[in-house]
């Protein structure tokens, strides 16, 4: 399995710190499916909005993921989010209908 570094990626000591903070930020399981992580450090980060929609590093599009669900995730929205924005979008009556 290959893996892909971005411009701006977290490795290293800097990544492990961000690991923990996200892990006080959020709780040290994965959002997708709350399996805990004994160590911050071996959970993988993850882009909430995909990375190819919101070109960014920010830590508030960053959450830990197992990698099962970050795998199975991928480039997607989580469908949270787009129950959401489809929500909202109704409200807004721009005549979308389900």
């Amino acid at each position: 399995m290959s893996r892909r570094h971005r411009a701006g990626c977290v490795r290293g000591e800097r990544g492990r710190e961000l690991r923990r903070r996200l892990a006080a930020r959020d709780g040290a399981r994965c959002l997708y499916c709350a399996l805990p992580f004994p160590r911050p450090e071996d959970a993988t980060l993850d882009h909430f909005v995909p990375y190819s929609l919101w070109r960014t590093n920010r830590p508030a599009n960053l959450v830990l993921a197992c990698v099962p669900c970050n795998n199975a995730k991928g480039a997607t929205l989580p469908y949270t989010l787009v129950v959401l924005l489809l929500a909202g979008s109704r409200r807004a009556g721009w005549g979308w209908t389900a």
